[in-house]
């Protein structure tokens, strides 16, 4: 599964108004600690489909109002992923539980480790 297909399956899951579009997926580390897991950078911007020129919005949860950063590059600074997981199929759920907390419970993490 290429940028493409994640990018339009992350669109086809009409989550809300934040839409997440991953700009690139990095090159896949072996771990120095562990045999069967490796690490794996992802870039991805976060835009308002209602006004795709916005720099920034606001998310509201059920703790207040968030600022959130649109139409920026984010990493995912290395992101652990098993030998045995299918790696476009795992950061297409976790790309769609982010897009999901962003959309519909307004939880956006600043950084992500």
């Amino acid at each position: 599964m290429s940028n493409f297909k994640i990018n339009m399956k992350l669109a086809e899951s009409l989550s809300g108004n934040y839409l997440i579009e991953v700009t690139k997926i990095g090159d896949k580390k072996r771990s120095d600690f562990c045999s069967y897991e490796y690490y794996c950078d992802v870039d991805f911007v976060i835009s308002d489909l209602t006004n795709p020129n916005k720099k920034n919005g606001v998310v509201c949860s059920g703790f207040g109002s968030k600022p959130i950063e649109l139409n920026t590059n984010i990493k995912y600074y290395n992101s652990m992923y098993w030998d045995w997981q299918n790696f476009e199929d795992e950061l297409l759920t976790r790309l769609l539980r982010d897009q999901n907390n962003i959309n519909k419970n307004g939880y956006y993490p600043k950084e992500r480790n």
